[in-house]
Formats: structure tokens, C-alpha cells, sequence
């Protein structure tokens, strides 16, 4: 019984400190960012992005000087590194929704 009431008390105490133990919640996202990059699996057959793929972002990257294209960064690999985005998102810049309403005439 005193084992019991010695569980009980420790979790009422862990519950009741009102702190929030998720992290980041007050950084920016990347997914709002107008620089990110979805992925896009074009194909069923692609596979499953990892952690790395989930989103690219267009403001790092790297020329191939044999193709031309542009490799991206991904945007955790930024986030990651504070000579680029870094954990609070220096870069970050929120994404402009424009949306086209069709116009009635009476």
C-alpha cells in the first residue's frame, strides 16, 4: 500500500509542474517557410522518403558543374547547422498565400 501511495504521489507531482517537455514550439516551421521544398513522391513505387528527404530547402544547395542542376539541402541537414538556418531559423521568410477568388458579374 505504501509503495502504492509513494507512485501516486510522485506522478500527481510530475503532472501538476504545468511545464510543457515538447521542445521547439516556439521556432519557426520549415514546411511555412516560402524557401522549403515539399517532397513529392511522383511514383508508387518510390521509396519512402527518410528523415533527410522530407523537405528540401531552396536556399542552400550545390551546383553540379557537370549536369547543372541544383542538388538542395535538406531542410533538416539547415536547421541543423547554424552557418546556414540554424535551430531558430534565421532564414526563415512565411510563405505569401494568394488566392484567386473569381469575380461575379451582375
Amino acid at each position: 500500500m505504501m509503495n502504492k501511495l509513494f507512485y501516486f504521489i510522485i506522478l500527481k507531482n510530475a503532472f501538476s509542474t504545468n511545464k510543457l517537455f515538447i521542445r521547439n514550439t516556439d521556432l519557426p516551421i520549415c514546411s511555412n517557410c516560402l524557401h522549403f521544398i515539399e517532397h513529392k513522391n511522383n511514383y508508387p513505387y518510390d521509396p519512402l522518403p527518410n528523415d533527410r528527404l522530407y523537405g528540401k530547402c531552396i536556399k542552400f544547395g550545390e551546383v553540379n558543374f557537370v549536369t547543372g542542376t541544383i542538388d538542395y539541402d535538406s531542410a533538416r541537414v539547415c536547421r541543423d547547422d547554424n552557418n546556414k538556418c540554424g535551430k531558430n531559423g534565421s532564414e526563415y521568410k512565411d510563405k505569401i498565400i494568394i488566392i484567386n477568388h473569381p469575380t461575379k458579374l451582375i
